[in-house]
């Protein structure tokens, strides 16, 4: 038991010794690195994006051409009986006078489903009792009423020449820093994008031939109404007595009579004049020219600081604009007699133009990241010409896009 105890004690010794050995073997400790001394690392925003208006001069517009106002009615042929015939002013119908159908004793026939007098078209006599017209003066002293047709033809040749209005529309441009010039002046690359309204219109008189198509009919020595006046026409009387009292029917109303007032006239033109005038006249033609145009533009811009918050810049490039209008023609005759005559064409067109632009910008940064901007714009693009053709008119009009200039200004973001 002894040696036992002594064995267990020399093995946790020389256990005990190799382990302090291995402790002193072991490598120290890897300390943790001090970086207290290091510079602090700060983003600096590149890229920069603007959000405004612009406000830019309108394009400007010239209108010429010619067209035709034809008569919206066709009276038809001079000869022919019984025809239905439109104008202006009035119409002449076929006949509508009817009389009743006699059995052999002379009595009216009734029809058994409806249970009333048949009756039949009277015997054509050379007139009719179905028109009418408007107006006094187409009465003349000779016992005939006048018919009239209008038609126009626009022979002007004068160019009409209208700027548009200034029109304010959204502008977006997003620059990227792309370092200084000469070591000292920041610049960017700079793309933008703007949309504005193209909106113009004018009236004005224009040279014209005016067609009058005149058919005269007879009154046969008859007075129609004053005008104006619609045929076939009765008047509704009171029945009275030998003492001048009303009658009355059987249920105590007032018994009346209607009377046939009709005029009849020809019931075709006696005769017709075609008479034509050239020179100034009483019609009227309207251009409009309505849309909207995109102008996309990219070029570089450099900065000139002023202040610590002031600076400016100036930016060139080129430019590109898409314009999409609308035109629209409206010819319109007023006749001596009855309502105004108007015949309206139009056409779209889209062009693509190529420009340039100059800004001219004054910004101030509210803080490193934002800030307002304001300042002054030019671009210039081409022109086109858009046309409207149809059989009835044959116009057209330049819209030129070029020499605009305006103000803008917005909101400035720094990212």
């Amino acid at each position: 038991m002894k040696h036992l105890r002594f064995a267990l004690f020399a093995a946790v010794s020389t256990l005990g010794l190799a382990h302090a050995q291995d402790e002193e073997r072991r490598a120290p400790p890897v300390e943790i690195p001090d970086f207290s001394n290091l510079d602090e690392y700060i983003y600096e925003p590149k890229s920069t994006v603007r959000f405004g208006f612009r406000y830019i001069s309108g394009a400007k517009t010239s209108f010429s051409g010619q067209g035709r106002i034809l008569s919206p009615e066709n009276p038809g042929e001079r000869t022919g009986a019984n025809l239905q015939r439109v104008y202006h002013d009035g119409s002449v119908q076929p006949d509508s006078r009817t009389v009743a159908r006699l059995d052999s004793s002379g009595n009216p026939i009734i029809d058994p489903q409806s249970n009333s007098a048949v009756f039949d078209a009277i015997a054509p006599d050379g007139r009719t009792n179905s028109w009418n017209y408007t107006d006094a003066s187409q009465l003349s002293q000779l016992g005939f009423v006048a018919f009239h047709t209008y038609s126009a033809e626009i022979i002007d040749t004068d160019v009409r020449r209208k700027e548009t209005a200034s029109s304010a529309g959204m502008d977006i441009t997003v620059a990227r820093d792309m370092g200084k010039l000469w070591g000292r002046l920041p610049w960017t690359l700079t793309t933008g994008l703007s949309i504005n309204d193209i909106s113009a219109n004018t009236t004005d008189r224009v040279r014209a031939t005016l067609t009058t198509l005149t058919d005269f009919y007879n009154l046969y020595g008859r007075v129609p109404p004053d005008a104006p006046y619609s045929s076939p026409s009765s008047a509704t009387t009171t029945v009275v007595d030998a003492s001048g009292n009303p009658v009355l029917n059987d249920d105590g109303s007032t018994k009346t009579s209607t009377t046939d007032t009709s005029v009849l006239i020809g019931n075709e033109p006696a005769g017709r004049t075609i008479d034509s005038i050239t020179g100034n006249s009483n019609v009227d033609n309207r251009w409009k020219v309505k849309g909207a145009y995109y102008t996309m533009r990219a070029g570089p811009t450099v900065w000139v600081p002023i202040t610590t918050r002031l600076r400016a810049s100036l930016s060139v490039g080129a430019a590109i604009v898409y314009s999409g209008t609308n035109y629209t023609v409206t010819q319109t005759f007023a006749p001596e007699l009855g309502a105004e005559i108007s015949d309206t064409a139009s056409s779209a067109a889209y062009k693509l133009l190529p420009g340039y632009y100059a800004d001219a910008t004054v910004q101030f940064d509210l803080t490193e990241r934002a800030g307002f901007y304001a300042g002054a714009v030019f671009q210039s693009a081409g022109s086109y010409t858009q046309t409207v053709n149809t059989d009835t008119a044959n116009y057209s009009t330049k819209i030129d896009l070029a020499n605009q200039n305006g103000v803008r200004a917005g909101l400035s973001i720094r990212f």
